[in-house]
């Protein structure tokens, strides 16, 4: 009997059923980076070095963790592309964000500050 142990078995996610999971799937899918991308233009924009903008920049990013941690701990957790996410996928992600969103903070900073005075 030969058995196969190069084709991992791939489960398929369970369905969202809970309207809680549901929107923190939505916050840190879409509408955190869009909200994200608001905030930044604003804070290109304030031409000033610390504005409430960066508040609530630090904001959107700690609510796009918290939608991607629960729905980790839901046990519907899926990726961008539909495979069931590990908790390793979780903390990338959370690694990735940080180090975008305090680049693009940096960015939107020197961008108001320095080139659209």
């Amino acid at each position: 009997m030969k058995t196969d142990l190069q084709t991992p078995t791939q489960q398929k996610p369970a369905a969202i059923t809970s309207f809680g999971v549901l929107l923190a799937r939505l916050t840190w899918t879409a509408f955190g980076p869009l909200a994200l991308g608001a905030t930044l233009w604003g804070v290109a924009t304030a031409r000033q070095w610390l504005t409430s903008f960066d508040v609530v920049v630090a904001c959107i990013v700690g609510l796009m963790i918290l939608g991607r941690w629960i729905e980790q701990r839901s046990g519907t957790a899926t990726t961008m592309t539909g495979e069931t996410a590990t908790v390793g996928h979780c903390k990338r992600y959370t690694a990735s964000l940080l180090i975008v969103a305090v680049a693009a903070w940096i960015a939107a900073k020197l961008l108001g500050t320095y080139l659209l005075r």
